[in-house]
């Protein structure tokens, strides 16, 4: 064997291995031949790698020196023995304000791809998320979105009618997207705004999931408090616990085999 056909032949090798692993932390990998039914039935192991796109403002993104709750879900599914590609135009933790840039997080051992942005409204993404979605080829969206619109002053009714026009985002750009809905976390400012809205995602979901785009609602407020905030708002190590474990726990109740 010459030199240049083995390294050739360890560069394909190394590239399977990252496959199997869910992409080795990158999101060009092409999205296989198999459904989004099929792919989250299997958790990744029929049809293609399980492409999950982190969808929302900060609690999303992280924040440098910060991990996100995106390592703890990726290291989740992994454990489970799925194959899953975190999917998503960004990379890494944000340096600490809006459109600032990313930056490595401190434990870069997973897979950094995301669609999170620091301070942003649900009504500043939803004219994005479609594109986002088409370019992406998510099988499955995690929406943890309103944090902002509620420390903003808007009414919860506001924020829902929004999250509704997101959801229809989302399939307008893959129309068999599973979508893993979030009654957000407690912010310090004002828990009673973010309470109230979570009183409106259960029927939210029930009203616009459908066989082909199902709706699953994961409610990160539970058991969750203002304590387990770095600074009232974003999570700290036990938050980003809290949050990757029940994602994780959403994306697994889907598992049929």
């Amino acid at each position: 064997m010459t030199h240049r056909f083995f390294a050739h032949a360890c560069l394909v090798s190394l590239s399977a291995l990252l496959s199997a692993c869910g992409g080795g932390g990158g999101d060009d990998e092409a999205a296989g031949g198999g459904s989004s039914a099929e792919k989250v039935a299997s958790c990744g192991l029929n049809g293609g790698p399980l492409r999950i796109m982190p969808l929302g403002d900060s609690i999303t993104e992280g924040e440098a020196g910060h991990n996100s709750y995106r390592r703890v879900l990726w290291q989740r599914l992994n454990g489970a023995g799925c194959s899953v590609n975190l999917v998503g135009s960004k990379s890494g933790v944000s340096r600490g304000s809006r459109d600032s840039g990313s930056v490595q997080p401190p434990n870069a051992d997973f897979d950094l791809d995301h669609e999170g942005y620091w301070d942003y409204s649900v009504n500043e993404l939803t004219p994005r998320v479609g594109g986002l979605v088409a370019q992406a080829e998510p099988d499955v969206v995690l929406v943890h979105l309103g944090t902002n619109d509620v420390l903003g002053g808007q009414s919860a009714n506001g924020i829902a009618q929004e999250l509704g026009a997101l959801i229809d985002g989302i399939r307008a750009g893959k129309p068999d997207t599973h979508i893993l809905l979030a009654k957000i976390i407690p912010a310090a400012p004002d828990p009673a705004g973010t309470a109230a809205l979570n009183r409106l995602i259960d029927g939210l979901a029930s009203g616009r999931s459908t066989s082909t785009s199902p709706i699953a609602v994961v409610n990160q407020a539970s058991g969750y408090s203002t304590g387990d905030n770095y600074d009232g708002v974003h999570p700290g190590p036990g938050g980003e616990s809290k949050l990757g474990n029940r994602w994780a726990d959403a994306v697994l109740a889907w598992r049929t085999r």
